[in-house]
């Protein structure tokens, strides 16, 4: 192997193959290989949290509106797949359980806080733990730094994801915030960002979305010691990771050895050919 196992994270679990942000779409993601599933979390007006990435539902479904003004039985009637393809007509917008529960013991989750209410990391936990993610399961959740403080509290067993901004940051997060992973964007890429990330003991999550979704960015990713990539190109990074011996398989558990049947902390990885 050329490095150390990598779990390949499904941007809202594929925008390519199937509607995004779906259950099609995780179900996809996982199929391709993909063993963390990104998905973006917003609250309605009636408090449940749904996965939507826009603040807005008219880009991914037959609906207008804000998604804040919205009610989950108003959400219950959209559809979020014709827009895709005929194929996935009647695809609706799942709530965060239900992306949980479709994704549970088969792959990670990585919760992409969009918003919600000051005691979010409070109700976002009891979410978690009700659908039985307290189990060992790796769960990571990324904070923009305007969301930081509000997504703090939420208990180490769930992996508080900052990306990187700086050295100093880095130290900090890693020092008093207790974070253990760190999300490092491509277009803000370097690999002295990666050794800062590095030197705190922290674990890179690669971000490639975007212009160099390619064996460029996947290189860059490798070399900077990336545990996590996030991709739309499944179809590319799966089988460039496998030939490499370095493709995570299995369920990642949150100290990010396998979930099931690995006492030894061992990670099963794919090899060329498999």
């Amino acid at each position: 192997p050329t490095g150390a196992p990598v779990i390949v994270v499904g941007h809202r679990g594929t925008t390519r193959f199937a509607p995004e942000n779906t259950l099609a779409a995780f179900e996809k993601a996982i199929d391709m290989g993909a063993r963390s599933i990104e998905v973006d979390v917003r609250m309605t007006r009636d408090g449940e949290f749904v996965i939507m990435h826009d603040p807005w539902v008219d880009r991914t479904t037959n609906g207008t509106g804000l998604v804040s003004q919205m009610t989950l039985a108003e959400f219950r009637k959209l559809d979020a797949g014709s827009w895709f393809s005929p194929s996935f007509a009647g695809e609706r917008v799942p709530t965060l359980r239900e992306a949980l529960r479709a994704v549970k013991g088969r792959a990670a989750v990585d919760i992409d806080f969009k918003s919600g209410p000051d005691n979010s990391a409070e109700l976002i936990t009891q979410i978690l733990d009700e659908e039985g993610f307290d189990d060992g399961t790796l769960v990571t959740v990324f904070v923009r730094a305007w969301n930081y403080k509000k997504m703090k509290p939420l208990p180490q067993r769930y992996a508080l994801r900052p990306h990187f901004q700086n050295a100093a940051h880095a130290a900090q997060a890693a020092r008093e915030d207790g974070v253990e992973i760190m999300g490092l964007r491509r277009r803000g890429f370097s690999f002295a960002a990666a050794r800062s990330i590095a030197d705190n003991n922290l674990v890179l999550f690669a971000n490639v979305m975007g212009g160099q979704d390619d064996a460029e960015g996947f290189n860059d990713s490798l070399r900077a010691g990336a545990r996590f990539i996030q991709t739309d190109r499944l179809d590319l990074l799966v089988p460039w990771l496998a030939e490499r011996g370095v493709l995570v398989e299995c369920a990642p558990a949150r100290d990010l050895a396998c979930l099931d049947d690995q006492p030894n902390g061992a990670v099963r990885v794919a090899t060329a050919g498999r």
